[in-house]
């Protein structure tokens, strides 16, 4: 494989292929470029490189690094982005790509880590010359063909718990609800919307929340909007007595919905409502099969929540590819020995 490394900034003109093989590989909206280009504006630094990779003439790889420290180089990762920036033909991680990357990139290179990779349908190298490293453990909830055989399955508390919450409510005169809007003006009063119930949370004490007029809350606006205008995002609500009270922002492709990010107002906690909400998109994407999702993925940390739904489990990995043959087992001696 032949690479050409250019400057991040130009990967406007990559696009289309970057697409096209997303769309042929894992197929997800966060690896669309309408989720990468705002990246690229808000938390792209200058040394920034986007590497192209070539066979007989075609371009089969793509992905975004930078230079770590002398001899290091790492795929660049923004803590908004839940994967690796990277697209290949089939999800393959060859030997013959590895080997080439680290000897086209510039100097020495005695490790190469690709961050954030999702286990599902990847091929690893042949070649025992990486480690690999649990990130975290993540999960995906299918949309259940029946939901009152789904919900009849799951454990007897989270049933208990959620059934608890309506009734409570009725006793009130409560009114529940949770319904999700798509258009782009909606959404992008959604990511609004989810922002003021986050900065009433413990994320901003942290500052760690998005906030409409800081770096995050501008990025989630742009990509959200761009996907929206095509028909890719969208934000859910749960809310009592017409008071939004949780929010969920998601992204959509090839019959998967991502949810990106959760918030809900500490208020109402007693009523687990980004719970509660959970429950009732299964039960509407189940019962509304021409929404076309089929699957809920969440790429964040699996919490006891996602096991409670039933979530099937998997793990998010990084990969460190060692190019010289001797230095993995040299290092696992240096660490048992140290150990």
């Amino acid at each position: 494989m032949e690479w050409t490394f250019l400057p991040a900034n130009e990967f406007k003109q990559y696009k289309k292929r970057w697409n096209e093989l997303n769309q042929d590989n894992q197929n997800l909206a966060i690896l669309n470029t309408e989720f990468i280009e705002p990246l690229l504006a808000y938390y792209f630094s200058d040394d920034a490189l986007l590497a192209i990779g070539r066979e007989q003439g075609a371009i089969n790889c793509m992905l975004f690094l930078r230079k770590k420290a002398w001899g290091r180089w790492e795929t660049i990762m923004p803590s908004q982005a839940p994967l690796c920036l990277m697209v290949t033909t089939h999800n393959h991680f060859t030997d013959e790509l590895l080997q080439s990357l680290c000897k086209a990139l510039p100097g020495v290179v005695i490790q190469l880590d690709f961050l954030q990779l999702d286990s599902k349908n990847l091929t690893l190298p042949n070649k025992q010359q990486y480690e690999l490293s649990e990130y975290i453990i993540t999960g995906n909830r299918p949309v259940p063909e029946i939901f009152d055989d789904y919900f009849k399955s799951l454990g007897k508390n989270l049933r208990q718990n959620y059934n608890k919450v309506i009734n409570r409510a009725a006793k009130a005169e409560q009114q529940l609800d949770c319904y999700k809007v798509d258009t782009p003006e909606d959404v992008v009063q959604g990511v609004k919307t989810y922002a003021e119930i986050e900065a009433k949370s413990w994320k901003a004490d942290l500052g760690t929340a998005i906030e409409p007029d800081n770096i995050q809350g501008k990025y989630y606006t742009e990509m959200m909007a761009k996907l929206a205008q095509k028909n890719q995002a969208c934000v859910w609500y749960y809310t009592i007595d017409q008071q939004i009270v949780a929010c969920d922002l998601c992204v959509i492709q090839n019959h998967t919905l991502i949810i990106l990010k959760t918030t809900f107002d500490d208020a109402y906690s007693k009523s687990s409502p980004a719970l509660q909400m959970k429950v009732d998109m299964l039960r509407y994407y189940a019962e509304h099969p021409q929404e076309g999702i089929h699957n809920i993925e969440f790429f964040g940390k699996a919490m006891e929540w996602h096991k409670r739904l039933d979530s099937e489990l998997r793990p998010i990995n990084h990969l460190t590819w060692y190019p010289i043959n001797f230095l993995l087992a040299f290092i696992k001696l240096f660490k048992k020995l140290n150990s």
